[in-house]
C-alpha cells in the first residue's frame, strides 16, 4: 500500500473547480468534495419587539491526497510552496473612514473635499499602484511556476 499525504480546506462554491484544477497540477488527487450549508436561527429582543435573526454559511470542503513516492516529489513540493507563499496584495480603502465623515466635512469650508483629495493623491494612489504591481508580479510568477511544473507531468 502506497504512503500518502492529505490536505483539506474550505473554498467558496464558485471557486471549487478552479481549486481542484490547481491542486491537480501539483499532483493532488481529489478524495472528497462536500458542500456545506448551515443556517443559524435565533430570536433577539429589541426593546419590546422580538425578531428572528438568521445567519448562514455556505462553503465547499475539499479533501485531497498525494502519493509520497512520486518521482520528483521534492521539486513539486518546492514549486507548490513557492506558489502558495506569494504575497497577497493589500488594497487601500478609497474612504479610510466613514463616507459620512467626508460628506459632513465637505460642508465645513470644503475640508472634506480637500482632505480626501490629499489622501487620494498622497496615500491611496501610491498604495493602490503598489498593490496592482504585486498582483501583476504574482500573476507572472504563478505562470512561471506552472510552466516549470509541466515538466514533471
Amino acid at each position: 500500500m502506497a504512503r500518502t499525504e492529505s490536505v483539506s480546506f474550505q473554498v467558496h462554491p464558485n471557486n471549487e473547480q478552479a481549486q481542484i484544477d490547481l491542486m491537480q497540477k501539483f499532483h493532488w488527487s481529489l478524495l472528497n468534495s462536500q458542500e456545506i450549508k448551515t443556517i443559524d436561527n435565533h430570536l433577539e429582543r429589541r426593546g419590546d419587539d422580538i425578531y428572528q435573526v438568521s445567519s448562514s454559511e455556505h462553503y465547499v470542503k475539499l479533501t485531497f491526497n498525494r502519493e509520497l513516492d512520486l518521482p520528483n516529489l521534492n521539486d513539486i513540493k518546492r514549486l507548490e510552496q513557492q506558489y502558495n507563499s506569494l504575497p497577497y496584495p493589500t488594497y487601500p480603502k478609497l474612504f479610510p473612514i466613514s463616507i459620512w465623515v467626508w460628506i459632513i466635512l465637505a460642508f465645513v469650508y470644503g475640508l472634506g473635499v480637500v482632505g480626501w483629495i490629499l489622501y487620494f493623491i498622497l496615500s491611496y494612489k501610491p498604495k493602490k499602484e503598489e498593490a496592482d504591481n504585486i498582483s501583476i508580479s504574482n500573476s507572472r510568477k504563478r505562470q512561471e511556476i506552472l510552466t516549470e511544473l509541466e515538466k514533471y507531468d
